[in-house]
């Protein structure tokens, strides 16, 4: 008899741990958006890693260098380093960037010698995740017909389940913010949030291109909330 009543008790724990713990507290799509926004604004740092697939993001005004993947640290207000994987016709090698508010630099692809970037040079870590004009504002203000979907856990993300929220981005903001790389038409997007701390661990953006060009997707990871890296412009500048 006694089996009998632990079977079901181990089978439930069994399901919770399975689904990463509790489920979070129900709370409106924008509550979580807002509170998630407010929340990475005001954190000091962290660490990001942004992939794209799709179609090409050229970093250049002559399209000859694409965007693939960067990972690095933010510091605020205005600080980002980053290893940047980009594409060059017959070449797939990765650079290394800093970014000090709008001024850029970067490692030769050939030199390795460190050279200031031009203005309009199309990957700015440190303005795409500025507390005023970054990502964290344009997903505040910027995201409509707002959902929360089923409670999720990644894979290789924390271990337990995740606030998922899902809406359409409108693409003017969010393409000025980014030189072009991204937008301006409406975007779908993708939230995981963490529950309590309202921390964003990842941010799936999706942008349908014209003809037969495949979607173009954009994932941002975040981890290592509140570390502050000291980033200084490389030596000699």
């Amino acid at each position: 008899m006694l089996r009998r009543l632990y079977l079901p008790l181990i089978i439930a724990g069994l399901m919770l741990v399975s689904c990463g713990g509790e489920t979070p507290e129900e709370l409106p799509a924008e509550v979580i958006v807002a509170n998630s926004a407010a929340t990475m604004s005001d954190v000091g740092g962290f660490r990001f890693a942004i992939d794209r697939s799709g179609a090409p993001a050229y970093l250049d005004p002559d399209e000859t260098i694409s965007f693939r993947r960067a990972e690095g640290y933010y510091a605020a207000p205005d600080s980002a380093q980053a290893t940047v994987r980009i594409i060059t016709p017959g070449l797939v090698t990765e650079v290394n960037v800093i970014s000090i508010d709008e001024t850029q630099w970067q490692t030769n692809v050939m030199s390795t010698n460190w050279e200031q970037l031009p203005p309009n040079w199309g990957f700015n870590p440190a303005v795409l995740f500025d507390a005023d004009i970054g990502i964290q504002s344009i997903l505040a203000a910027d995201l409509a017909g707002t959902q929360v979907l089923e409670p999720e856990k990644l894979d290789d993300g924390p271990d337990e389940a995740l606030y998922v929220v899902s809406g359409t981005l409108d693409g003017e903001r969010i393409h000025s913010m980014s030189y072009g790389l991204i937008g301006p038409e409406p975007l779908q997007a993708k939230l995981w949030i963490m529950p309590e701390s309202f921390e964003l661990v990842r941010a799936v953006i999706t942008e349908s291109n014209s003809g037969d060009d495949e979607p173009s997707v954009w994932q941002v990871d975040f981890s290592e909330i509140g570390r502050i890296v000291d980033i200084k412009p490389p030596d000699g500048e």
